[in-house]
């Protein structure tokens, strides 16, 4: 039933929705007041009345103390026998009390009718308290000034009932009851309670009238909002919302809304050209084997061992290039998805160093290769084998652009206590300024037809965006600068890691 109620909600467009949950909150609200304010105004008249009553029979009472009769302030007094000739006075005072208005009678002070004004033409009904009724009655009164008793007559009309103590002697010897119908009172608060609902639908219905053009004005940024993301859904990736000038939740979420589109954009943008550079590269090499192979089908080497062997090697070069190409696009899609794994510890960054020089020695066909490295070094945080390898990729770019003769420094130098920065720096080519801003972007090659030019110098521009990435989730930073015709630095800098509280030995 709920779930029911439930999806028939959802169905009903959300200006409506407002509309309803606030005009329910306004008949709540409303309701609720006009209660209060009947419920106040009953009580008020009910009490003025029965005080006006309470004066009414304290006056006669007072006027007759020359006889029997002294009003009580409270039921304390024990209860007393009649005096002599109390029954004439009491009924006079009946007689005084009674009226068109007002029904008067002297009960005993147990309870029991003694004199009762039924007898009086025109007045109201009587009304019949049980004893126990009246001693709670009595009770109240004493806690409380202005008590009084709400209860049906004969008519099963309401009636404002109130009780008056008779003391004689320290004794009360009777009470006198005096009670008065609330059909005035009734038919008051029935009129203003007909005015109240008449004012709680007229504000509702002004409410709605004013709500409405309200919810739609405020809502409408969200109508807007809505058809611009169906156009962006159905492949329009450059349009963008119109920001509205407040700083409400509707602007925060414009905003928020067109930043998540353009991060779609460029990551389609880019993942269009992923595929792309993907394909290019993948197509020379391709294209070599299978140029290759249809040579070697149509039996292009005429038996000629040498050439047979030429083709092969060939073949194999381009076999490891899609491999190279592979293992770096696989590692780039780990590190994209948060898979790459840091096995990050204390490392001495001269050790590092002096592996790296050494391989560099492996790898140079002709270029001087130096190191420097300026001990003692802080420790940095990082992984080891990262660091190498980024280190060694760095190192083997500068050797294939740096020409035989040419020189290629690795350098360690701490930087005080706080960090430490280690730095490749060539004597090649040189990269252009307009370049340089581009270089860690994946498959961007300074200059793609000279990495075409020979094996030495290709590669599949990923180099440095792994590097980067690398760099960068070991909390180190990597800068390049480059002159054209003079060399090429990668800086590389981390901070030092934060030094170990010494072990405590337990004894």
């Amino acid at each position: 039933m709920l779930q029911a109620v439930g999806k028939k909600l959802a169905a009903i467009p959300i200006r409506w929705r407002l509309a309803l949950v606030v005009l329910g909150l306004l008949v709540l609200l409303l309701s609720a007041l006009g209660e209060v304010i009947l419920w106040t105004a009953e009580r008020d008249l009910l009490t003025n009345e029965a005080s006006a009553l309470q004066s009414e029979a304290r006056l006669a009472t007072i006027k007759m103390k020359g006889h029997y009769f002294i009003p009580g302030r409270s039921p304390g007094p024990p209860p007393g026998p009649l005096p002599p000739g109390f029954l004439p006075h009491a009924e006079a005072l009946v007689e005084r009390l009674a009226s068109p208005d007002a029904h008067a009678a002297i009960l005993s002070a147990h309870g029991k009718i003694i004199v009762s004004g039924d007898s009086f033409f025109m007045t109201p009904p009587s009304v019949v308290l049980s004893p126990q009724e009246v001693r709670q009655e009595l009770l109240a009164q004493a806690r409380q000034n202005n008590s009084y008793l709400l209860a049906r007559d004969r008519q099963q009309q309401r009636q404002i009932v109130i009780l008056v103590p008779l003391v004689y002697n320290a004794q009360t010897v009777a009470i006198l009851q005096l009670s008065t119908p609330t059909a005035q009172i009734d038919h008051f608060i029935r009129n203003f309670s007909l005015i109240l609902i008449t004012s709680i639908i007229g504000t509702l219905c002004i409410a709605a009238a004013l709500m409405l053009p309200l919810i739609r004005a405020a809502l409408h940024p969200l109508v807007v909002m809505e058809r611009t993301s169906r156009r962006i859904a159905e492949g329009a990736l450059s349009e963008r919302l119109d920001v509205p000038a407040t700083s409400d939740e509707i602007g925060r979420l414009a905003r928020s809304f067109n930043r998540m589109v353009a991060q779609l954009e460029t990551a389609l943008a880019r993942q269009k050209q992923f595929v792309s550079d993907v394909s290019h590269e993948l197509r020379t090499p391709l294209t070599a084997l299978s140029g290759s192979l249809e040579m070697l089908l149509l039996g292009a080497d005429r038996g000629d061992m040498e050439t047979s062997r030429r083709l092969a090697r060939g073949m194999y070069a381009e076999l490891k290039r899609m491999q190279r190409l592979v293992a770096d696009l696989l590692e780039l899609a780990r590190i994209d998805e948060g898979r790459i794994v840091l096995r990050e510890d204390e490392v001495d960054v001269g050790a590092v160093v002096e592996k790296v020089y050494e391989q560099a020695l492996q790898l140079s066909q002709g270029q001087e290769i130096r190191r420097e490295i300026a001990a003692p070094l802080p420790a940095i945080r990082a992984d080891a084998d990262k660091l190498q390898q980024v280190l060694l990729n760095i190192v083997e770019n500068a050797l294939k652009f740096t020409p035989a003769g040419g020189r290629v420094e690795l350098s360690a130098r701490g930087e005080g206590r706080s960090g430490v920065r280690i730095a490749v720096r060539d004597s090649g080519r040189g990269i252009p300024s307009e370049a340089l801003p581009h270089i860690f972007d994946r498959f961007y090659r300074v200059d793609p037809a000279r990495s075409r030019q020979s094996q030495r110098v290709d590669g599949n521009g990923l180099g440095l965006a792994i590097a980067r990435e690398l760099i960068e989730a070991q909390g180190g930073r990597i800068m390049v600068e480059s002159t054209p015709g003079v060399g090429t630095t990668v800086t590389l800098r981390f901070m030092a890691a934060a030094p170990q509280p010494p072990a405590v030995l337990k004894r």
